[in-house]
């Protein structure tokens, strides 16, 4: 390993990683004994881990490289800051491919690093966490969205509870290789994945039906963040200006008929757009909008606090207990 200066290591420096379908996140924190721990580091990259896992249910060979690339450099990042403890998990892709084990084998023989694949229960636990501590809402009924590129879970809240919660296959990766296979799309692929969105949220969240809620809806993960700076047409994200906004369907609605009516490569020159994310943003946006549609809500609330933070959370617990 190449000589570099090393923080002081530090028992109260911790780090999640959140190892999804399309992003790998790392947050990296100072957990005191008391009071709010403080981020030193909050990075994200696009590597794809998923791409193609729905159609081959593995993780293919250039996901998985890329994917190492970043964990490596993620990791000499911990170290330069002195981190003692780090918690990684894995959600969509790795609770699907059927070659995870492997993967999880390499990690912990190349890396060092220990990998959790959290069920789709867990994932919304830390999500709802997350919200919880990091928004500070009062309403009695808090509807959580985490579209992620392989699932989304939906988590309802109430009075500062978990009450329910569902993990369904609907994901901005998932959905854009099932449907959207043109560029630009077209009409028709559009209408068979909104008609595919409509039928797994009716058929899955059957039981919520009969007492639907009327909740704060606050919207998690990379698409609502997305559509939010594209809004506020950041040239450079900023999580003071994006955590806690709001996101108008009428606006979601904006940003779709502007996604369907570029092709991948115009869209990359959208401002507030990641590029790489570029190809998956419409079926993303989509979902969004059939989401708000189902619950009858015209407005959510944005979070950039997600699994990564519900463990922190956790973890501040913990040392407090």
């Amino acid at each position: 390993m190449r000589n570099r200066k090393r923080a002081k290591a530090s028992p109260r420096r911790f780090a999640a990683i959140d190892i999804g379908t399309n992003t790998i996140l790392l947050l990296v924190t100072e957990i005191p004994q008391n009071g709010a721990f403080k981020v030193l580091e909050d990075l994200a990259e696009i590597t794809r881990l998923g791409e193609g896992v729905d159609r081959s249910r593995r993780i293919g060979p250039k996901g998985e490289e890329r994917s190492i690339a970043v964990l490596k450099g993620y990791l000499e990042r911990c170290e330069d800051l002195g981190v003692s403890e780090i918690a990684a998990v894995g959600t969509s892709a790795l609770r699907d491919a059927r070659n995870a084990e492997t993967f999880k084998d390499r990690l912990k023989r190349e890396l060092g690093l220990e990998l959790r694949i959290l069920s789709g229960q867990e994932e919304a636990h830390y999500c709802y966490l997350a919200v919880q501590r990091g928004l500070r809402l009062e309403a009695r009924d808090i509807l959580v969205v985490d579209i992620g590129g392989g699932s989304t879970e939906l988590i309802w809240g109430r009075e500062g509870e978990l009450y329910r919660s569902a993990s369904l296959d609907l994901g901005s990766v998932r959905l854009t290789e099932r449907f959207l296979l043109s560029d630009p799309v077209r009409q028709e692929e559009v209408a068979r994945l909104l008609t595919a969105i409509d039928e797994e949220l009716k058929s899955s969240l059957t039981s919520w039906c009969s007492e639907k809620p009327s909740p704060t809806v606050v919207g998690i993960a990379g698409t609502f963040t997305t559509l939010a700076a594209i809004e506020k047409r950041l040239k450079h994200y900023s999580h003071s200006e994006v955590h806690g906004s709001r996101l108008n369907r009428a606006e979601v609605q904006r940003q779709i008929s502007l996604f369907k009516a570029k092709t991948v490569a115009e869209r990359m020159e959208i401002p507030g757009l990641e590029p790489k994310r570029a190809d998956v943003i419409l079926a993303g946006a989509l979902l969004i909008d059939r989401v708000m549609a189902f619950f009858a809500t015209e407005q959510v609330i944005v979070s950039d606090q997600g699994i990564r933070y519900g463990l922190v959370h956790e973890r501040l617990t913990t040392r407090r207990n």
